[in-house]
C-alpha cells in the first residue's frame, strides 16, 4: 500500500452484515471524481468500528475529497452520510488547542507581571 500514502478515515452508520456492499461502494465512490471529487484509490475497511480507511496515491486527489461539503453514498436503498477526515486532524486539534491554551496563560502572565 505504500504506493497510497494520503489516507482519510471515513465513518458511517452501516451493519456489519453489510460490509462487502459497503467497502465495494466506498471503493466505486471514492475513485468517482464526479461523485466525491477522488480518484486512484485503495479501500481498508474496519470490520469493527464502521469505519474505513482511503488510501489516495497524491495529496491533491484527497484534498479534493476532503473539500467537497458533503459525502453520501446509498445502502440498500438508504441514503448513509459518511464523516469524512485526515486522520491526523483528531491530533493536530488537539495539539492547536493546547498551545492555544498555553499561548492565553502566558499572555496573561505577561500582564500581570506588567500590572504589579
Amino acid at each position: 500500500m505504500d504506493e497510497y500514502p494520503y489516507p482519510i478515515t471515513v465513518e458511517g452508520n452501516w451493519e456489519s452484515e453489510q460490509a462487502k456492499s459497503v467497502k465495494n461502494k466506498l471503493q466505486i465512490y471514492f475513485q468517482s471524481k464526479k461523485k466525491s471529487q477522488g480518484g486512484d484509490c485503495a479501500v481498508k475497511y474496519d470490520d469493527k468500528s464502521n469505519s474505513a480507511t482511503i488510501l489516495f496515491k497524491s495529496s491533491d486527489i484527497r484534498d479534493g475529497v476532503l473539500s467537497k461539503a458533503e459525502h453520501i453514498i446509498t445502502i440498500d436503498n438508504q441514503q448513509t452520510k459518511l464523516k469524512v477526515y485526515k486522520p491526523s486532524d483528531i491530533e493536530e486539534q488537539a495539539d492547536s488547542t493546547g498551545q492555544q491554551v498555553s499561548r492565553l496563560i502566558t499572555k496573561c502572565r505577561i500582564r500581570t507581571t506588567m500590572l504589579l
